[in-house]
Order: C-alpha cells, then sequence, then structure tokens
C-alpha cells in the first residue's frame, strides 16, 4: 500500500524555489517568462500538452512562443519538476510529484481517460526487479469507451434489422 505522504503534492512554492536554484546551479537565465511559464504548468490539475500551455497563458493574456514554452518545460522535466509521457506518439507533460495514472485510451473516438490505480503502483512497489526500483508508471490501456461500444451496438441493430426486412 502507498503511504500517504507519496500521494501529496508539494506546494508550488517550493518547486518554484527548487526550480530557482536548479537554474542557478545549471547556470541558466532565470527569467521571468521561465517562472511564468512554470506557473502556468503547475495550475493543471492533470496532464497537459505544450499547446495546453501555451492556451491557458494566451488566456491570462502572457503570450510567449511556442519555442520559448517547449524549451522551458523540456528545462522544468530536466529539474525533475514535471514528468514527460507519449500517448499516441504525442508528449503529454504532468507534475512530477502527481499520482501516477492508467490512460484508458478508445481506439474508436480517441478519447482518453485517466484512472487512478494506488493499487497498481503498489503491485509494481512488491514487484522485486533487479537492479531496478519503481518511482512512477505510465500505462496505456487502449479498447472501446462505453459510449463508442453504445453506439456501435445500436448501429449493428439497425444493420441487423435492416437486413430482416430486404
Amino acid at each position: 500500500m502507498l503511504n500517504k505522504k507519496a500521494l501529496e503534492t508539494r506546494p508550488n512554492s517550493v518547486i518554484v524555489e527548487d526550480f530557482d536554484k536548479f537554474l542557478k546551479e545549471h547556470g541558466k537565465r532565470r527569467t521571468p517568462e521561465r517562472f511564468k511559464i512554470l506557473e502556468s504548468a503547475l495550475e493543471f490539475a492533470k496532464q497537459f500538452t505544450i499547446e495546453d500551455l501555451i492556451v491557458a497563458m494566451a488566456a491570462k493574456n502572457f503570450i510567449v512562443s511556442k519555442a520559448t514554452v517547449y524549451n522551458t518545460v523540456l528545462l522544468l522535466v530536466e529539474a525533475g519538476v514535471l514528468r514527460h509521457f507519449s500517448v499516441d506518439n504525442r508528449s503529454h507533460y504532468e507534475r512530477a510529484d502527481s499520482v501516477s495514472f492508467i490512460h484508458l485510451k478508445c481506439e474508436h473516438c480517441g478519447k482518453v481517460k485517466l484512472v487512478k490505480d494506488p493499487n497498481f503502483m503498489a503491485y509494481m512497489n512488491a514487484r522485486k526487479f533487479m537492479a531496478f526500483t519503481t518511482s512512477y508508471y505510465n500505462l496505456t490501456v487502449y479498447g472501446i469507451c462505453n459510449d463508442c461500444a453504445r453506439k456501435i451496438k445500436q448501429l449493428n441493430r439497425k444493420k441487423n434489422s435492416n437486413k430482416k426486412v430486404k
């Protein structure tokens, strides 16, 4: 079972201080844009894309180039603030201190549902992998969502009833 502390996120102020320290230690510039991007990224409760981040920032009248956002997000990943993962070759990001999710992806409509499963992490931690300690996971399960399954079933009923009428 996961301990409660593993499920808690760090305060944003601590993350900002740690990122500032990371920039100083690595000789990187400490620009207002980088901290504004960090602040905006920390506001997302779930996964997001670079495009999502740019839209969120534009909604607050903070316009910055896509290249600046992309490069800053890469720095945030390097600093351990964000995690990067891919779903269908599309980059997504989330807070590094967030609980890992299982991604349920519908093969029909493409919708992705996020599901928390602390039991899965407990299972992974209980496994003994040689020279490996699990810190988080990224799991995508493919299938058909309930909405699409219902639509497909209705479509099949219509097709079958049309065949009977002919």
